[in-house]
This record gives C-alpha cells, structure tokens and sequence, in this order.
C-alpha cells in the first residue's frame, strides 16, 4: 500500500530517471526512428477514434454502438502510450507511462469481453448484400400487395353494386305492395312489410359500412392534413345530430400531421357520433376533443360523459360486428370502431379506451409525427 501510495505521489516526478536519450546509446537515426515510429503510430491511433465518433454520430440507430465506443477508448489509450513513449526522450514520465498502460490494458479486456459477448448478435447482423436481397423481396412483395388490393377494391365495388341492386328491387317493390294494397291488407301484413323494409335498410347500411371497410389503407394518399380543419368539417356535416341531441362539443388546437385526410374524417366521425349516441338519457352529452404531443407521436383523446364500457368489453369492441347493445336500442352495424382501428393502424398508430360504466368513455390514439408507409421505400 505504501508503494502505491508513493507512486500516485511522486506521479508527475521526473528526477528518478534520466531522460531516454541518456538511457543506453542512442545515435541520432536510432533514436529519430524509434520517436517517429511512435509519432505516426499515435497519429493513426488518433485518427481510428475519430473516424469512429463520426460514424456512430452520423450513423444514427447503429447497432452495439457500446461496442464502438470500447473499441474506440482502447485504441485512443493504445496511441497515447506511444505518444507517452515518444515524450520520455525527453522528459522521464515513467509513472504516468505505466498508468496509461494499465488503463490501456483494463479498457482493452473490457472490449474483448463486450466482443464476446455480442459476438453473437454481431454475427447477426445482416449485410449489404442480405439487405438487398430482402430489399428485393419487399419490393417483389408489395407488387403482389398492390395487385391483391386493386383485385380487393374491384370485388368489393362489383359486389356492392350486385348486393345494392337487389335491396333496391326489394324496397321498391315493398313500397308498391304497400302503396297499392295498403286498403286490403291487416295490421300484421303492414307489420310485415315495416319489419322487411327495415331489414333492407340495415342490409344497405351493413354493405356500405362493409365497403368503406374494405378500402381503408389501399392506396393511401397522404398528405400534411391541419386536423383543426377536418374537425370543423366532420362537425358541420354531423350540425343536424349534434343539435337534436344538445351535444356541447369542445376541442383544443390540434396540430398538422401527415396522414390521410379521408381516413382522419372517418375516426373522427365514428368516435363522435358514438359518443352522441351512447349518451346518458336526461344528460347533455358533453364531449372533449384534445392532443398531447409526445417525443415521436401525437396522442390524440375524445372523451365524453355518455353510458361507458364495462372493462370486459375494451377489446371486443374493435372487432367487426361486435355490438354490446341491441338494434333497438342503439342503431349501427358494429363496424365503425373496426374501421377506426383499421385506420389507425394503417396509419402506423394504435388505438385503446378507459371507461367508467355510467359515467363515460375515454378513446385515445396515436399518430406517429413522421408517419412512413411501404409505399414511402419504393424504388
């Protein structure tokens, strides 16, 4: 102990040693040689960190960048003792010389075991040409997608117009039954033509609630949408709901984001109309549109003061078809919040509620702030 103690004390003392020119003899080329030797290889010592924090500062979201800043500390130590060396013709600094060798030798086992134990991982990175392979494949993919989707949106719009036709046959033919005959027949034939008309009005609902499901995330035309503006838009267009029911709706700013427009109407009209609808009866339904902006995304909040959700039901209620209530109650088809989450997800974002049955809901999504879409990586 008295030993180390006295090293770290007399560290910067000089005046145990001669200088190395005086150590042995040294001509002026051996010496010379020997200082430039040390001189250029701290020099390419140096140069090797450097090119190293470029890269990993350039080179954003690198992988085992712990790795690179090991290495990078073990070559610098590696050069300074060369440096240190070359010093010491001159100045004896033998101590700070065996120090910095001791910091070179603990920093350069510390990067073999980092080596080692991301060997693995480092074996599993994939190369150039890896990554042009798969590059390849994503783009042989997404044509199969696109073709797939043009064949989707063809069957859908064929099988819309075959499926309305009928149900226009149907209601037309239903309305001359009933205006023609109206006189001859009873109560329960009147009944019947009601409970048939009915049903081919949810039929046509369902169609086209199915139909605009089906086209969510073809072919997205994105563009910088101020969401302030289709908030106003899906508001003026739902003026006639929002005054029969006394709704009092109230929105912070909300901000520009690149997405597409048409979808951001779609949850906006889904979300607000089933808060309208699931109010409570005898209570002004209150609704609340807001933000928060996050580090890589925006955190977009409706809440309302309507019948709420028991928890059991958070997840059931974004599947097709799901409904919680009967028609009788509350009319729809169960597909509006299926479309939502279709979009948001489409929109790289994901979308949840909290609820409090009898007192309200509260539904929230995400939009990333720089929104990337496969369509946005094709050559």
């Amino acid at each position: 102990m008295n030993q180390i103690i006295e090293f770290f004390s007399k560290l910067g003392d000089t005046s145990d040693w001669p200088p190395r020119w005086y150590c042995g003899t040294w001509s002026e080329f051996h010496g010379w040689l020997y200082i430039a030797s040390d001189l250029l290889i701290w020099l390419a010592y140096m140069s090797i960190p450097l090119i190293l924090l470029r890269f990993v500062v350039v080179k954003r979201g690198i992988p085992l960048k712990r790795v690179f800043w090991l290495f990078g500390a073990f070559i610098l130590l590696c050069g300074l003792t060369h440096l240190v060396d070359a010093f010491i013709f001159w100045v004896p600094i033998y101590r700070i010389s065996a120090l910095v060798r001791l910091l070179a030798g603990i920093v350069s086992i510390g990067t073999v075991i980092a080596l080692i134990k991301y060997f693995d991982t480092a074996v599993g990175l994939r190369t150039s040409d890896e990554f042009e392979f798969e590059l390849k494949y994503r783009q042989k993919a997404l044509q199969a997608l696109e073709r797939s989707n043009e064949e989707l949106k063809q069957f859908a719009y064929v099988a819309s117009h075959d499926l309305q036709s009928p149900l226009k046959t149907i209601e037309g033919y239903l309305g001359l039954l009933e205006s023609k005959y109206k006189e001859q027949l009873d109560e329960p034939g009147l009944k019947l033509i009601k409970t048939t008309t009915n049903s081919t009005h949810r039929m046509r609902d369902l169609i086209n609630d199915l139909l605009e499901f089906s086209q969510v995330g073809l072919g997205q035309d994105l563009s910088e949408v101020p969401m302030d503006d289709v908030l106003a838009e899906v508001l003026e267009e739902m003026q006639q709901e929002i005054d029969e029911s006394g709704a009092k709706i109230t929105a912070t700013r909300l901000p520009v984001l690149r997405a597409s427009r048409i979808d951001m109407k779609r949850v906006f009209q889904n979300l607000l109309s089933n808060s309208i609808k699931y109010s409570r009866k005898g209570i002004q339904p209150e609704i609340k549109v807001s933000v928060r902006e996050k580090a890589f995304e925006w955190v977009f909040s409706i809440e309302d003061n309507g019948i709420g959700i028991d928890e059991i039901y958070f997840e059931k209620i974004f599947q097709v078809f799901q409904r919680l209530h009967g028609r009788n109650e509350y009319p729809g088809t169960g597909v509006g919040l299926a479309t939502c989450k279709k979009i948001i997800e489409t929109h790289s974002g994901r979308i949840w509620l909290n609820s409090n049955l009898g007192k309200g809901s509260n539904f929230r999504f995400t939009i990333p702030k720089d929104l990337k879409t496969i369509y946005d990586y094709e050559s």
